[in-house]
């Protein structure tokens, strides 16, 4: 393999070019579960052979991240994903709320 390939297989690209379906799955359930939507995400993931590094930024300047590497063994299960979609909904809707109230605040 040439260092080329080496090198655009390790750089942070955009969730939905990487793994469209992981994509919908996770922002279809942010939505559903916690009335989190895409635009309030930024996510991205660095593909690997063994399988994907998510990077999900949240926030109102995506200064807050949650990233999870998950196997191919872990898409397929499930369990892992799922979690992790419970630990960023909750933890981007805090975040949601701190930013509104501190806007609010005279």
């Amino acid at each position: 393999m040439s260092n080329q390939t080496k090198e655009s297989k390790n750089q942070l690209r955009s969730l939905i070019s990487v793994s469209p379906k992981l994509y919908r799955y996770i922002t279809s359930e942010l939505e559903k579960r916690y009335h989190i939507h895409s635009y309030d995400l930024q996510a991205g993931a660095i593909k690997k052979d063994d399988g994907v590094h998510i990077f999900l930024r949240y926030g109102e300047h995506y200064n807050n991240e949650k990233d999870q590497f998950l196997t191919n063994e872990m898409l397929e299960d499930g369990k892992v994903l799922e979690t992790f979609v419970e630990e960023v909904g909750e933890a981007c809707k805090q975040v949601m709320i701190d930013d509104y109230f501190n806007k609010m605040t005279p």
